[in-house]
């Protein structure tokens, strides 16, 4: 381990205590997307007491802040998430949620605390700082629409060379680290879809009028027959119906069907194909039965790439000052996430944080008694701020290209 890397964790961990207090604040008060107002708050006032720079405001609740080296150098950028799920907490902690209803269970709140550790990391060694890093804590990424393309459009990010996140990660033990190149997530798109007849029917003559229900099933089985049969089936890709409506009377067949879900792939050129499929099938049946059949389709975030050289650094920075056995080659994953929108635009780095020690620690992420071990806000912010400032040293990007790079043996995503 380096001596900036030892300085740095010896730092964070001499201000331990008050990371655990900040999460504990957070993880006590969470607030859903566009609406992370006391978030925040607090997180401002936290970083106001100890002196860091002054915060702009942007996209609503969301922030950020420069700290600007003496050194003379590029921009590059911090990303951590603020908002909390609509799930009840059923963690029996002393630091559980308090509000009915919601609760941090994807972990927004460690990496709010940990991006507030790497912020002071920076700002206490801006001397050894060879450009600046934009700190900045995003609004709403588990919703849609989400707080990143706000972002980008209100330009906090246009100075930018390059950009790094995390996430919680319960399925590895706390301490390792782990990351791919290339298609890190899946994309994201939601759809609902509406079936119409002119009027209810009686259940004991459906074929006097249109049965909506046994329609919207039709539709169904097509959207779920289209993987593998008109998707390639190398390809990953996952449709599921999570809502379906229709009717209040058993023996009344329903003018009005309604159902929707999400649909979630790792190649944009198969999004689109699905897209296109789901919405002439959706008409095409509506047609055959004389009913009024429309589908909207929601655009969400597309697949988190990971920029080659970055991942390629940040892998030989970990395993040189952890130890090879520290760092893991990640399994891609079809869930989604927003910082897709930034490494569609920059060089980017998606890293996720092994915070798994006992049982209760492994929950999966959005289980209602989802938890962290705490022990790695520390080195974790030490090591972030550690690879901020050897990017910036190391110049390792040395021109802004126009797109997130990767090598040519992961061009198909």
């Amino acid at each position: 381990m380096d001596d900036l890397h030892k300085q740095l964790r010896s730092q964070a961990f001499a201000f331990e205590e008050e990371l655990a207090d900040l999460r504990h604040t957070l993880h006590q008060h969470p607030e859903p997307g566009w609406s992370e107002f006391q978030t925040s708050k607090t997180l401002k006032s936290q970083l106001a007491n100890d002196g860091l720079p002054i915060t702009k405001e942007t996209a609503g609740t969301g922030f950020y802040l420069d700290i600007k080296g003496e050194h003379d150098g590029p921009v590059i950028a911090y990303r951590a998430d603020m908002d909390a799920l609509p799930i009840q907490d059923r963690k029996e902690k002393p630091y559980a949620s308090k509000r009915t209803g919601f609760g941090h269970l994807c972990g927004h709140d460690v990496h709010s605390t940990i991006a507030y550790g790497v912020a002071r990391l920076l700002y206490n060694n801006r001397h050894e700082l060879n450009g600046t890093v934009r700190v900045f804590w995003q609004p709403a990424e588990e919703v849609t629409p989400s707080g990143a393309p706000l972002i980008l459009k209100e330009g906090v990010l246009d100075e930018v060379q390059a950009i790094y996140g995390i996430h919680c990660d319960p399925t590895q033990p706390s301490g390792c680290y782990s990351a791919r190149p290339g298609a890190e997530t899946g994309s994201f798109d939601t759809f609902e879809v509406d079936v119409e007849a002119p009027s209810t029917t009686h259940s004991a003559r459906p074929f006097e009028g249109k049965d909506t229900i046994w329609i919207a099933n039709q539709i169904i089985q097509h959207f779920y027959q289209m993987i593998g049969r008109i998707s390639d089936v190398r390809k990953p890709a996952v449709i599921a119906i999570c809502s379906f409506h229709a009717g209040d009377a058993l023996n009344v067949i329903p003018h009005h069907a309604s159902f929707g879900g999400t649909l979630r792939t790792m190649n944009e050129q198969l999004r689109q194909q699905l897209r296109e499929y789901m919405t002439d099938i959706t008409r095409q049946i509506g047609k055959i039965n004389g009913v009024d059949a429309r589908i909207r389709l929601g655009s969400g975030s597309p697949s988190v790439i990971n920029n080659y050289q970055l991942y390629r650094y940040m892998r030989t920075l970990i395993e040189s000052q952890l130890g090879d056995e520290k760092f893991v080659e990640r399994e891609q994953s079809i869930g989604a996430e927003d910082f897709a929108f930034y490494t569609e635009r920059f060089p980017g780095l998606f890293l996720r944080v092994g915070t798994a020690h006992s049982p209760e620690t492994s929950y999966p992420l959005h289980h209602s008694r989802f938890d962290v071990d705490e022990r790695v806000l520390a080195p974790a912010s030490a090591l972030m701020a550690y690879a901020l400032m050897r990017h910036l040293r190391d110049r390792v990007l040395h021109s802004k290209p126009a797109v997130s790079s990767a090598e040519p043996l992961l061009s198909e995503q």
